[in-house]
């Protein structure tokens, strides 16, 4: 479906509209949009625009991210019909989304519609459409109606992946209107408590015609009326500046605290430049952000489908990254979709973390504050639990509540505190930020604090157990000692004591005995004869398998009921696979092997996170053909739908970063070594030729190149971070 050049995507026809609206979804970190149109029928819960932070709550406690009102809004009427031809493509150079096409009515009238469309990377408030009418082959008056509609609703999707949910909630409530000669202003607030306003002015600007008011309830719009000669064209452009307040202190706003009260005001911000000025001044800042992100690709016989859809996943990493706000994170979605009600999961501190740290050493330093910020909610959670010291969610939105609703991950699914303490140390190791020592420290010492009141001390056999816990893999159901959860945890416990012996925190000498006794009695199984760590005490108790996976690759949750599922020895994603990669230092190369030899075979890659990690692991570990099964799979998951849910949860942004680890640490084999210094390991796939990109380490911008003459590092004089 998919046709791939090295900086574009595009294709021909209308099959599967849903997967296509999210493929060409598009954001600047601030505001985030699902390319669906109404001209298309997409239902008001289909058209998505999402601001960063955007959360407003759905009972009490519990929040979903707003759904803005539909910026790209527009009516184009030319009679019952169908089209002729129809393309799309996104130039992921400078984030331009166009469709061409040709519509035929009843009477044989051909008119061609060219949409273009793009969110500004270069001022976070401005997004764009143009809109080109032809008439091909007929003389006629077309009318379009443009205009801003704040009848969106949201479509809360519950937590339990098995269910489906039709009921729509409205968010939003329009509180002002306006229009002008050729401008419409809306301004609606969140109904449940009010925290968040948005006002949207756009600029609509034609190139020949009428106009006139054509408002409707919630939606302030223009008519636009023209006649066409016929082969003759009209143009028209719409300019959108968006500006929003959320009022509560714990949430992200780095605007005014007091909106715009009429349409005027926010007008002077779209009233001076063209479609094509503002394209092009955010074309500079895509450039700013390929100059360090981009990887080059040059694969034997030209080939050039690695390269794009390298670039498609790295262009969501930019878009979706929320650029100079330490109040917000980054949603398993992005802002290009409700799934998971927006919140953020350790697919950001594990899956994505990485990029930025090695690509905008900044943007890497706000994610890290949007964990230290939030550490007084982290306390709250394991205080409502009982509970000493701080303890991350595993869902949150506003500042750093839980909010998963389930008992068995919610509740069981702890590694997330482990997690975001390995992702503060990876941070720090490579970024050498020496301002964010003490912040971190304590973060280290109140999780440490945390793992010693959940971990269950057995007198009998004078040991730690971690027991009700949930590891990565979360076909195990809720089990005890789960190795990936008890070693990153005992990793927390040595980063808590190390800042305390640093004097960067302060801990009294009775807990810090308990740590370094939990350090050295929890229990994890291990094979001796194997040299094989066990994934949790359960496991070896199960049974084989006796399913299979789906053959349209769709998750097995689908066809069996997870209470089957987690009664098998069958893993849902990495786990200890996972581990193997992060901490390799943790493990012996029989280990590795062990791990990666009993455990690979059992994994059905149920989650999107998989693909990737097992293609880091499987070049890690030099086994090629393994590596680039497991690449190509992470590497198109969304652009040819592989796990057959992208049309209908949106861009799977854990998997992304994924995919760019497979590279950078697979494939390129980066990391740092004794001596401290950037060093590369290459174990390239046989048909690439060539493999370079830029990252930086301490400050210091580094290029990687690999070729047939091998791996090579340069150092460039250009900082950053």
């Amino acid at each position: 479906m998919i046709q791939y050049e090295p900086w574009k995507i595009s294709c021909e026809g209308r099959e599967n509209p849903k997967l296509l609206e999210n493929i060409f979804s598009q954001a600047n970190g601030y505001l985030g949009s699902r390319c669906a149109f109404y001209i298309d029928g997409a239902k008001n819960h289909e058209r998505c625009n999402y601001l960063a932070g955007g959360f407003e709550y759905i009972s009490p406690g519990v929040t979903d991210m707003v759904n803005l009102p539909d910026l790209f809004h527009f009516q184009l009427f030319l009679g019952t019909g169908d089209y002729l031809s129809f393309s799309q493509s996104l130039d992921m150079h400078n984030g331009l989304f166009e469709r061409r096409s040709v519509w035929k009515d009843q009477e044989g009238r051909e008119t061609q519609i060219n949409i273009s469309r793009f969110i500004s990377m270069d001022n976070k408030h401005v997004s764009a459409l143009s809109l080109e009418v032809t008439a091909l082959n007929y003389s006629g008056d077309v009318t379009v109606i443009m205009g801003i509609d704040g009848n969106t609703v949201n479509l809360p999707v519950d937590d339990d992946q098995t269910k489906e949910n039709l009921d729509t909630v409205s968010l939003l409530s329009v509180s002002e209107t306006e229009t002008g000669e050729n401008y419409c202003f809306l301004k609606a607030d969140s109904k449940a408590s009010g925290r968040l306003q948005v006002a949207i002015t756009a600029r609509m600007v034609q190139s020949k015609g009428t106009a006139k008011d054509a408002s409707v309830t919630g939606c302030p719009a223009k008519e636009l009326n023209f006649p066409l000669a016929e082969g003759e064209m009209v143009r028209i452009e719409k300019i959108l500046y968006t500006e929003a307040v959320i009022k509560d202190p714990e949430a992200a706003s780095e605007g005014s605290q007091t909106l715009p009260k009429v349409g005027q005001d926010l007008y002077p911000h779209v009233i001076n430049h063209s479609f094509e000025e503002l394209l092009k001044n955010s074309e500079v800042a895509w450039r700013s952000h390929w100059e360090q992100a981009d990887i080059q690709v040059t694969q034997k016989g030209n080939g050039s489908f690695v390269q794009s859809a390298l670039r498609y996943n790295i262009f969501q990493l930019i878009q979706n990254c929320p650029y100079g706000n330490s109040t917000v994170s980054i949603g398993a979605r992005g802002l290009t979709h409700g799934r998971y009600k927006g919140c953020c999961f350790w697919d950001t501190d594990i899956f994505l973390l990485p990029f930025y740290l090695f690509t905008d050493p900044q943007a890497a330093r706000d994610l890290i504050l949007f964990r230290l910020n939030t550490l007084p909610d982290a306390k709250k959670n394991a205080k409502a639990l009982n509970l000493p010291g701080a303890r991350y969610p595993w869902m949150c939105s506003i500042g750093g509540i839980e909010q998963c609703q389930s008992w068995d991950i919610g509740r069981c699914e702890i590694h997330i505190t482990a997690d975001v303490a390995y992702a503060v140390e990876n941070y720090l190791e490579f970024s050498g930020d020496e301002t964010l020592m003490r912040r971190s420290a304590q973060l280290y010492v109140e999780t440490a604090r945390y793992w010693a009141g959940r971990f269950s001390y057995d007198q009998r056999k004078d040991v730690y157990n971690l027991l009700f816990v949930k590891g990565p893999d979360e076909y195990c159901g809720v089990s005890g000692n789960n190795a990936y959860t008890v070693l990153l945890a005992r990793n927390n416990f040595k980063l808590a004591l190390e800042a305390v012996q640093r004097k960067e925190a302060e801990a009294g000498a009775e807990e810090m005995k308990k740590w370094q006794d939990i350090i050295e009695k929890s229990q994890v199984e291990y094979d001796s004869d194997r040299y094989l760590y066990i994934q949790d005490d359960n496991f070896l108790r199960l049974e084989e398998f006796p399913g299979k996976k789906a053959e349209d690759g769709s998750a097995s949750y689908h066809q069996y009921d997870f209470d089957w599922l987690q009664r098998y020895q069958v893993i849902k994603q990495a786990d200890l696979v996972l581990l193997m990669v992060l901490k390799p230092e943790l493990f012996t190369a029989q280990q590795k092997t062990a791990i990666w030899d009993f455990y690979e075979p059992l994994t059905l890659h149920d989650s999107s996170l998989s693909f990737g990690i097992h293609a880091w692991a499987a070049a890690y570990l030099g086994l090629e053909q393994k590596s680039c099964d497991y690449f190509d799979k992470s590497l198109f998951l969304d652009l040819e739908d592989r796990m057959k849910n992208t049309g209908r949860e949106g861009i799977h942004l854990a998997a992304v970063g994924a995919t760019w680890q497979a590279v950078v640490f697979g494939f390129a084999g980066l990391s740092l070594g004794k001596d401290g210094k950037p060093k590369l390991s290459p174990r390239l796939p046989k048909d690439w030729e060539h493999l370079s990109f830029h990252f930086f380490i301490k400050g210091k911008r580094y290029l990687a190149v690999i070729d047939e003459k091998g791996g090579r590092i340069e150092t460039e004089e250009k900082k950053k971070g």
